[in-house]
C-alpha cells in the first residue's frame, strides 16, 4: 500500500466508503479468521484481533489504491495484528508457563520425598474415605462392595438381590460424587 495519494486512489464518499468496507469485510472475514486462528488457538482472541484489523484498515481507507492487491493487504494486516497481539500476551503466556513448572517441581518433588508421598497418600485416603461417607448407604455399601472387595457386578447384584443395571447406576453415581468431591486433591479427575 502506498501512501501517497497517486492518481488511482479510489476517491469515495463517506457512505459509499463505509459501503464498500462492508463488503471487503464480509467478502473477507471467514478466509482472514482462519489465517488469525492458525497463530492464535482461541477464537474469541483471534476474532479480536481481526476487528482491530479491520479497524487498522478503515483508519486507513483514505490511502487505499486501486491498483493494490487488497486481499495481500489484508492478510499482511492480520498477519502483523496477530504478530503484535501474541507479543503483547508473551510476558503472560511465560508467567503462565513458569508457574505451571513450577507447580510440577513442587508436585514431583514431593511425590519423591516418602515422607512428603505418605503424608499424602494418608490425606487422600481420608479425603476418599469422608467422600464416601457422604454417599447414600446403599450406593456407599455397593460401591464398596465393588471397588475395595472386589466383587463384580452380578455377584453383588446376587447378594443384594437388585438388577445389575441398578448395581451399574449406583458405581456411576458414586464416581461422579467422588470426582467432584476430590477434584481440588486429584486434578487429573
Amino acid at each position: 500500500m502506498s501512501g501517497n495519494k497517486s492518481k488511482n486512489t479510489i476517491p469515495l464518499n463517506p457512505s459509499e466508503s463505509e459501503d464498500l468496507f462492508d463488503i471487503l469485510y464480509k467478502l473477507h472475514y471467514p478466509f482472514l479468521l482462519k489465517i488469525a486462528q492458525s497463530y492464535i488457538p482461541s477464537k474469541e482472541d483471534a476474532e479480536e484481533v481481526l476487528q482491530d484489523a479491520f479497524m487498522k484498515v478503515w483508519r486507513k481507507k483514505d490511502t487505499l489504491n486501486s491498483d493494490d492487491n487488497i486481499t495481500g493487504y489484508l492478510y499482511r494486516i492480520v498477519k502483523n495484528t496477530c504478530l503484535d497481539f501474541l507479543r503483547s500476551k508473551k510476558h503472560t503466556l511465560s508467567l503462565e508457563t513458569n508457574l505451571l513448572q513450577q507447580k510440577n517441581l513442587l508436585n514431583y518433588n514431593a511425590l519423591s520425598n516418602e515422607t512428603a508421598s505418605h503424608i499424602i497418600e494418608k490425606e487422600l485416603q481420608k479425603k476418599i474415605e469422608e467422600s464416601i461417607a457422604l454417599l447414600p448407604k446403599k450406593c456407599q455399601l455397593i460401591f464398596i462392595k465393588s471397588r475395595f472387595e472386589g466383587l463384580k457386578h452380578k455377584e453383588i447384584s446376587a447378594e443384594m438381590n437388585i438388577s445389575t443395571k441398578t448395581i451399574e447406576n449406583h458405581i456411576t453415581k458414586a464416581l461422579r460424587h467422588l470426582r467432584i468431591h476430590l477434584k481440588d486433591f486429584l486434578p487429573f479427575l
